[in-house]
């Protein structure tokens, strides 16, 4: 902190030059570290071959992670979307669930596909990841859940639901359903019908299941 007031008394913009490159080299490891983790796994990548994809030294890497761990789990962090951009705000779910419904799993499959290499090694390897890290997965990813339930219970206060429908369940069956399908179609590719088809099915039978008679 002291250095840092001595240089912005000589530099008042040097302190953010510094600041801002220290960004931009962490992005660049965590970019990195997700291209080597989603080609060698993330018990066969070292730091060694991250810190050279990234350009920089093992020094570097550890100067802005303090340890493997936490490099992983900031990389699978890293790029995540807010929970309020996937679901939108609450009013509209009144009025148009399938048409919210469509939006969100359209934004969520397309989180996905960004991603689809590193979700590949979370689901191949989640097991052994370190449970810290498992953790603060579990706890980053709650907001997300939550939100989708917060905007399904307005929908259930407006009508649209039937009272009886778990929403946590529900929640979790459709986000399953997106995620299973982003695998699949990347690995064998859509079948004899398009992924836009495939979701907005996943829709209709998500509705026609939780919806009042």
């Amino acid at each position: 902190m002291q250095v840092d007031a001595c240089i912005a008394k000589s530099d008042p913009n040097l302190v953010q030059r510094t600041r801002s490159y220290g960004d931009l080299t962490r992005r660049r490891i965590l970019e990195a570290a997700e291209r080597v983790f989603s080609r060698d796994g993330f018990q066969g990548a070292t730091t060694r071959e991250i810190a050279r994809e990234a350009q920089v030294n093992e020094v570097t890497l550890f100067r802005h992670f303090r340890t493997r761990d936490e490099l992983v789990r900031e990389t699978i962090l890293y790029r995540t979307i807010a929970p309020e951009d996937l679901v939108g705000p609450k009013a509209p779910w009144q009025s148009d669930l399938p048409g919210q419904l469509e939006q969100y799993v359209r934004k969520y499959y397309t989180a996905l596909l960004d991603r689809e290499s590193l979700v590949r090694a979370v689901v191949g390897e989640g097991r052994v990841l370190p449970p810290a890290v498992r953790q603060a997965v579990l706890e980053k990813m709650a907001p997300m859940r939550a939100a989708l339930i917060e905007r399904l219970q307005v929908a259930k206060k407006a009508g649209c639901i039937r009272p009886n429908v778990d929403l946590g369940c529900a929640v979790d069956i459709l986000r399953d359903t997106v995620h299973t399908g982003m695998l699949r179609h990347t690995m064998y590719g859509p079948g004899d019908y398009s992924v836009d088809t495939y979701l907005r099915t996943v829709v209709a039978i998500f509705i026609q299941g939780v919806r009042k008679p």
